[in-house]
């Protein structure tokens, strides 16, 4: 499994650091004060955990956080110390293997642009089960104007704007998301440009949208 490989060969590819999209969520259920309140959040795609840390230390919330990867939730599952042992709980799995739990946050930070198109309106799917009424929905895509990876590899010839290159990578515009996501309310949609660290030392320039919607009670 290519994930795997990526964190046997560095275990934490990006650092210690939280993802762009976790410290935009936190500013912003900051900002709404919905960090008041106790949040029940799920982590779709969570990797080594480094943001199911931070959002628990700046949040009053419950996590569970979910991967593919048996490694990345190995490296998870020896990160987490007193006092997030309770806060945290993961599991090795997909997104389609999820019951009918609701959750007040779907967060999923760069998943959307590794899933096929099928995958992606499973996932899709899958969120609007997830989401409790006026739940919220935080998720991050590759833009068609990042610098970094957009155009590197061979083309999908049945996926606009998608590409191979040692992975699948898929890059949306404004239009597309706003497509996608119809069936919840679009709070925000925005392109964010940043600078992402890697662990090998080198930095990669990335510009992503970031999109926060919330589920209204209707499809």
């Amino acid at each position: 499994m290519f994930w795997d490989k990526e964190y046997e060969n560095s275990s934490r590819i990006w650092g210690d650091g939280p993802s762009e999209l976790a410290v935009i969520t936190v500013k912003y259920l900051q900002n709404h004060r919905l960090n008041k309140k106790f949040l029940n959040i799920i982590d779709i795609g969570c990797g080594y955990g480094r943001d199911c840390l931070y959002l628990a230390k700046h949040l009053n919330c419950c996590i569970f956080g979910i991967d593919t990867s048996q490694k990345a939730i190995e490296i998870l599952k020896n990160s987490i110390a007193e006092p997030y042992t309770k806060a945290i709980e993961f599991k090795c799995c997909s997104f389609m293997d999820l019951d009918q739990c609701k959750y007040d946050v779907v967060f999923a930070s760069n998943q959307y642009q590794i899933l096929q198109g099928r995958q992606r309106e499973e996932l899709r799917e899958k969120i609007a089960n997830l989401l409790k009424p006026e739940g919220l929905l935080f998720l991050n895509n590759l833009s068609t104007n990042d610098p970094e990876e957009y155009g590197k590899g061979e083309p999908c010839p049945d996926e606009p704007r998608s590409f191979i290159n040692n992975k699948y990578l898929h890059f949306c515009t404004r239009e597309e998301l706003e497509e996608d996501f119809r069936f919840l309310s679009i709070k925000e949609l925005y392109e964010h440009r940043y600078d992402e660290p890697r662990a090998q030392g080198e930095t990669h320039h990335h510009i992503s949208w970031i999109l926060i919607a919330e589920h209204t009670g209707q499809r």
